[in-house]
């Protein structure tokens, strides 16, 4: 999907959160293939809760171990340095919801990536035309993960070692590629 397509999209917070989607992962390459990077919740048990009341939990320290790995991974890539400390401040900050951080993930990326689409929020949970309906078009979970999206290759860090991997995070391409992640994703 292109966001450059749509003058306006419309985030989903009243659904009831959905679990194995990237609501609360990514995935990034490091010297050992395709790791994980997840933002462990607080889980009620057996109460819905909608995708705006979702707590993100710090007793695993999931923060630091993440940009530990993120670090890891790109820590030599051409634009580390240039943008590390953006990236590390969402590792840093200690957001209570989960959709503050992604937001704030979410605004990052489409102001490098010079995109001006209109952000809103749904009020409530609609059924809309499954055409435009992107909710759960992407799954985390790789078995369920036959989205029609088709990704520019791009060099990428260990691309000595690994094929040119797919589904990978936006730090990714900003990393291997700074101000030219523009044109990869302009397609």
């Amino acid at each position: 999907m292109n966001l450059r397509k749509f003058d306006a999209i419309s985030i989903e917070t009243c659904e009831n959160f959905p679990k194995q989607t990237f609501r609360n992962r990514t995935y990034i390459l490091s010297a050992n293939g395709v790791s994980s990077i997840n933002v462990p919740l607080i889980q009620k048990t057996n109460i819905k809760q909608k995708t705006s009341e979702i707590r993100i939990s710090y007793t695993e320290n999931w923060n630091i171990r993440a940009w530990r790995t993120i670090t890891s991974a790109y820590g030599k890539s051409i634009y580390f340095e240039y943008f590390e400390d953006d990236i590390k401040k969402f590792f840093t900050n200690k957001y209570e919801k989960l959709i503050d951080l992604n937001l704030d993930i979410l605004y990052y990326f489409i102001n490098k990536f010079d995109i001006n689409t209109k952000i809103e929020f749904t009020k409530n949970y609609n059924i809309i035309n499954q055409d435009y309906d992107f909710r759960n078009k992407l799954l985390a979970n790789k078995r369920e993960n036959g989205s029609n999206v088709k990704f520019t290759p791009y060099i990428q860090c260990f691309s000595d070692k690994f094929p040119f991997k797919e589904n990978l995070s936006c730090i990714d391409l900003l990393m291997n590629t700074g101000k030219e992640s523009n044109l990869i994703i302009n397609f």
